[in-house]
């Protein structure tokens, strides 16, 4: 929005920037005319979203190819007076919208929450009077007053009065307030730029606003998060939904063509067929899928909010199995959010040590003020040195006192930017006057050889390093101030930060950083961790170009990054067919919290980053992320063998059913259907609690894969329903025979049987009794299997025909050995579909990808995983070093065979305008994708920017 207008008056001495709208008169403020009309043009200082009515919200949710297969289910059901049915598959209708309507209150929270601090009151310049007026009538041109314990009402610029202390965490992730103003950084004006949302911590001044309501900052990120957010359906269940469309559509055509030929070619009576055909319909409609989805996915919500992760978007759960890249702020989730005081690498002068620099720094802070990060981090460092590691701050400062009585003490002052402390050492009788400082500036004065120092020897060394620094000089018996030394600070990385990372790059899932903190800080902090210091300042993020892509993708991180830069990494990630994580904890990472499919908020994070998540940690640090990419890639087995499962059953009965009917010219019992559909839907739930080992990659599921399995699997299983019926009267009693109800109802039990046993077989990819199912999983199994062997053994003719002893026997022990042999078939299925994605005919694909990054030397040994019987091998990429990593010379001739680019160097890596080095393809697939498993999707994109 251009907002320029106007010329600065002489008072001000100050250039307008081309995003400001000056007020008429900066002395008088805007009229209260002028004030109307800019409201006018441009709207409240408010976030505005279109609602749509709870109503509307809750009746779409009943719209869509699944929850209308589900409807006519329903109605079907309800004409054919199975009313048994109707209420069931009812109840799970109202379950799925009801679910999905929660899913869209979430999303509009999100927002809500970031309108919560918009209703106050701020003293506004208007009439050349100072008047106290709603911020939401705050307009571009007000000039407003602000101070300390203020929040910022609107995007604006400092005009003029106290150097402020900004405390701009929740925006921009700084660990520390900033001054404004200050040195102006890569944008013109930046020095005095105040965001809205931001905390005035000490200070007042008038500001000059430019930007409101969605145009400000934090309104652009409410505006991403409500165009992100919403109820969205996981890449899971999506292909899960795909192939049971493709299920259904093959149904509907059986059905059709039973008809056709039962009632016109046969002439049999319609309504004899037709029951039979809509009870085939019903049965073909998957309609506990998302109930099963549901309470899976809520079993492993719950395993994880035991681990301090909570769950609020539940098709996340569905999307970390698939994430190949975690994009991670830095402070508080990298790193403790407390900063810390390195006090053994100081840098000393005038003959001081680094404990005494220390010791002096302690006695110019104040260890009451504990709301101070400075302070603070000065006592704790103090503490650790007195007392020992873990010391109490109050015992060090007790000790302290002991040793100097503080006579006078000037508390931090942003204008001198130095804490000062008149003290007397009660060892030695003199008079100290100590000054602390944040930077070596602020105890430049008369009184003070700090100039003496060169600056580069003071500051720049550490600033080169991430470090921020405290200055500290020493006067003794008012005699000239001494240079005592830097300290360096730094707010440094958890514990288990390091090792958490090397967890999740080992399941195959690239880790970034993005952090509004320095370049170099950054980059130091990403030595520590030992997460790769290809770190990139936010000014490489733009223009957009296909350079820029790729940059993203290569690069280890982004720092000084601001919201619509954290957008747009992952936008451009998830544009190359990525699943993407984002972590965050502040207004700034909303947006891009919500723009990716699994967003994270920290522990601690501000309510606006809360709701925007689908995930909310507890506890600190990365931990319960690992976590849950394990949880996910089991809750990923779970739901595959569900969906292989249903799939699988219904092919058996719709393929038995065809075979009866033209073939054999029969008719099977609508009932029989109809318990059918029931038991296989009702077995399966508890696949929820079922034991599964998370896979070393990640899960990529694709329609193909679900339906090749689960249709060969249950063609398999109907060729065994057919052969029995062809073939059983050469080994099942006469009834078998003279009553074709009597076969009827033992081709009910061998296919109720053999869907039983299938549950076991598509759970795991190996042999059914090399993994264990849960007792859960097992004894839903088994009770169906025991209610109904005992309506055939025991019911007298009651509802289904009764069937002899050993019949039943003879039937258990031909599903077992057709176990076996489906167990086989699936294996073989397997092994074909690995080949196929893997295999040397596709030069794009995987394979091709590995092998390039053999030649560059990045496969460590070439791991192979294996997966259980039949699955194949894949080679998988080891860890790969960050971008400064050393390639071998002797092993590039593979790449430059690989690569068309005019613009090669001697590692086989584009260049960039300005001679960074770029990746080459081999090295940007081995890193983002996880280091192995690239999908086919991120191979095309890649190639497309190197032809």
């Amino acid at each position: 929005m251009a907002l320029a207008h106007g010329v600065v008056t002489a008072e001000l001495e100050r250039p307008l920037l081309a995003n400001d709208r000056q007020a008429s008169n900066p002395r008088e403020g805007l009229t209260s005319a002028q004030a109307a009309a800019l409201l006018q043009e441009f709207g409240r200082n408010e976030i505005v979203e279109e609602k749509e009515s709870m109503l509307y919200m809750f009746t779409k949710q009943f719209l869509g190819t699944m929850p209308a297969m589900i409807e006519l289910s329903a109605i079907l059901a309800a004409a054919l007076g199975d009313w048994l049915d109707f209420f069931i598959i009812g109840a799970l209708l109202l379950t799925n919208a009801t679910l999905g309507f929660i899913e869209e209150l979430n999303a509009q929270s999100s927002v809500d929450a970031l309108k919560d601090g918009l209703i106050r009151k701020l003293p506004v310049k208007r009439d050349g009077k100072s008047v106290m007026i709603e911020i939401t009538e705050v307009v571009p041109g007000d000039v407003v007053f602000v101070r300390g314990g203020n929040v910022v009402p609107a995007d604006g610029r400092w005009l003029h009065g106290d150097e402020l202390s900004v405390d701009q965490a929740a925006l921009t992730g700084e660990s520390l307030p900033v001054a404004v103003p200050r040195e102006d950084g890569d944008e013109v004006g930046s020095g005095e730029k105040l965001w809205s949302g931001s905390i005035i911590k000490t200070g007042e001044a008038e500001m000059l606003v430019t930007e409101t309501g969605l145009n400000t900052m934090m309104g652009e990120a409410a505006k991403s998060i409500q165009e992100s957010s919403g109820h969205q359906v996981g890449l899971l269940e999506s292909k899960i939904q795909a192939s049971g469309k493709v299920l259904i559509l093959i149904t509907l055509v059986a059905v059709s063509a039973l008809l056709y030929y039962q009632v016109v070619v046969r002439g049999q009576e319609l309504g004899e067929i037709l029951e039979m055909s809509l009870c085939l319909v019903i049965a073909s409609v998957p309609v506990a899928l998302p109930m099963v989805l549901k309470v899976t996915l809520s079993v492993g919500a719950k395993e994880l909010a035991g681990e301090g992760a909570i769950v609020t978007h539940l098709t996340a759960l569905e999307e970390v199995a698939s994430m190949r890249v975690l994009c991670s702020d830095k402070t508080g989730t990298l790193t403790t959010a407390q900063m810390t005081v390195y006090h053994s690498m100081a840098k000393c002068w005038n003959g001081f040590t680094a404990e005494q620099v220390l010791t002096y720094a302690a006695v110019a802070s104040n260890a009451a003020n504990k709301d101070d990060a400075i302070d603070r981090a000065v006592y704790q460092a103090f503490a650790e040195m007195s007392v020992g590691p873990g010391g109490d701050v109050d015992v060090a400062a007790d000790a302290l006192g002991k040793k100097f009585r503080t006579e006078k003490y000037f508390g931090f002052n942003p204008t001198v930017k130095r804490t000062v402390a008149d003290v007397l050492d009660l060892n030695t009788g003199k008079k100290l006057r100590v000054a602390k400082g944040h930077r070596r500036d602020g105890l430049e004065t008369r009184s003070c050889d700090i100039s003496l120092i060169p600056r580069h020897l003071a500051i720049g060394i550490f600033g080169k390093q991430g470090y921020k620094t405290i200055a500290v000089a020493v006067g003794v018996n008012g005699g000239p101030m001494k240079y005592a030394g830097t300290l360096p600070i730094m707010d440094p990385p958890r514990s288990d930060t390091a090792s958490t990372i090397a967890n999740i790059r080992g399941s195959g899932v690239a880790v970034k950083m993005i952090t509004g903190d320095h370049l170099n800080i950054a980059k130091e902090m990403a030595r520590q961790i030992e997460l790769g210091t290809n770190i990139m300042p936010n000014t490489e993020l733009w223009p957009v170009s296909a350079q820029r892509d790729e940059l993203i993708h290569w690069a280890d991180g982004f720092a000084q990054v601001m919201p619509k830069d954290k957008h747009e990494v992952v936008a451009v990630l998830q544009q190359a067919g990525l699943v993407v994580g984002m972590t965050g904890d502040g207004v700034n990472d909303a947006p891009a919290l919500a723009k990716a499919q699994v967003g994270v908020a920290v522990a601690g994070a501000t309510d606006a980053a809360q709701t925007a998540a689908d995930i909310i940690l507890t506890r600190e640090g990365l931990g319960p992320i690992y976590t849950a990419i394990l949880t996910s890639r089991r809750i990923f087995k779970r739901l595959k063998a569900y969906v292989v499962y249903r799939i699988c059953c219904t092919v058996q009965v719709v393929c038995f059913l065809c075979f009866l009917s033209f073939v054999f010219n029969e008719a099977f019992s609508a009932l029989y259907i109809i318990l059918l559909a029931l038991f296989h839907d009702l077995t399966i739930v508890t696949i929820a609690y079922d034991k599964q080992t998370p896979s070393a990659q990640p899960e990529t599921p694709t329609v193909r894969g679900l339906v090749v399995q689960s249709y060969a699997m249950g063609l398999f299983l109907a060729a065994g329903s057919c052969i029995l019926f062809v073939y059983g009267h050469a080994f099942m009693s006469e009834s078998f025979v003279e009553s074709f109800k009597y076969k009827e109802a033992l081709m009910f039990l061998q296919i109720t049987n053999s869907s039983a046993f299938l549950i076991f077989s598509a759970r795991t990819p190996g042999f059914f009794f090399a993994s264990t199912p849960d007792n859960k999983l097992a004894g839903s199994a088994i009770a169906s299997q025991i209610v109904v062997n005992g309506l055939v053994l025991f019911s007298g003719g009651w509802l289904v025909n009764e069937l002899r002893p050993q019949d039943v026997l003879i039937t258990w022990l031909y599903n077992l050995v057709l176990l076996l042999l489906l167990d086989v078939v699936k294996m073989g299925v397997l092994e074909a579909e690995a080949l196929l994605e893997g295999g040397a005919s596709r030069p794009s694909g995987r394979n091709a990808f590995a092998g390039l990054a053999s030649c560059c030397g990045l496969l460590g040994g070439s791991k192979r995983t294996a997966t259980s019987a039949g699955r194949g091998t894949r080679a998988s990429v080891s860890r790969f070093q960050s971008g400064s990593s050393r390639l071998s010379q002797a092993n590039v001739s593979g790449l430059h065979k690989m690569n068309s680019l005019k613009n090669i160097d001697a590692l086989g890596s584009p260049k960039s305008q300005k001679g960074a080095l770029l990746p080459g393809p081999a090295i940007v697939a081995a890193r983002v994708s996880g280091f192995g498993n690239v999908d086919e999707k991120f191979d095309r994109f890649l190639l497309q920017r190197h032809q």
